[in-house]
């Protein structure tokens, strides 16, 4: 595998400009074995390495890296404050590098600017062409599983739910935040005020994904936000 990742750097490579590479993984064996990895070729510079969400967003304000790779399973809001990050202009490019394809949380960051979505299950040498074109050319990626159900429409990025299957990529953004809120025990008075929206309207928005989702109790609401990863526990 790793004389494979090597013809394909090298192939790739030619005449290109390093990538700046931050890594804030969660686990620490995950973070060390991905630096010595990545440490291995000339195209990569591993700027910093790190389990600490906090610090790492801070690093990345004085290191300014290319491509943050970053582990959402840190924070529920892990994707959205490294997004802020890139509005910023401390970052170019992030990657959420999740352990398989969680729904709720690919349609989350659809609406976040250079954001992409990679899961480990692609592999070391997709990961790694996944970092170059991102760091290259600025465009977003996503996992090789999911692409096909992923859309660029006139009012942005969509997630087309499989088959006929009730599915969180049938919610509006809005109703995807209150059934993050909702599944972390908020009520929906928190809602209302944390949104800066009615109670009434954040009522509306309950029944609507609750109906879309075919749930009916707030239990089963916090299992599917959890299996789908809106939330981690």
């Amino acid at each position: 595998m790793m004389h494979q990742v090597n013809r394909q750097l090298e192939h790739c490579n030619s005449g290109q400009r390093e990538i700046r590479l931050m890594l804030i993984l969660s686990k620490a064996l995950d973070r060390d074995l991905l630096l010595e990895f990545f440490s291995q070729f000339a195209r990569f510079q591993v700027v910093e390495a790190t389990s600490d969400l906090d610090y790492g967003l801070v690093r990345c304000q004085r290191l300014n890296p290319d491509v943050l790779l970053i582990d959402p399973k840190l924070s529920n809001d892990a994707a959205q404050r490294a997004s802020e990050e890139v509005r910023s202009g401390h970052v170019e490019n992030v990657i959420v590098l999740d352990d398989r394809v969680h729904e709720g949380r690919l349609a989350m960051l659809l609406d976040l600017p250079k954001v992409s979505y990679f899961t480990r299950h692609a592999g070391l040498e997709a990961l790694c062409e996944a970092i170059l074109q991102v760091g290259v050319t600025g465009e977003r990626i996503f996992d090789p599983s999911i692409t096909r159900r992923i859309h660029r429409t006139i009012r942005g990025w969509r997630l087309d739910r499989p088959h006929d299957q009730p599915s969180i990529a049938m919610l509006t953004h809005r109703e995807l935040q209150v059934m993050q809120l909702l599944a972390q025990g908020r009520t929906v008075r928190d809602c209302a005020q944390q949104m800066n929206l009615a109670e009434s309207t954040i009522d509306n928005h309950k029944s609507r994904l609750m109906r879309k989702l075919n749930v009916h109790k707030a239990v089963e609401l916090t299992h599917v936000a959890i299996r789908d990863g809106l939330i981690t526990v």
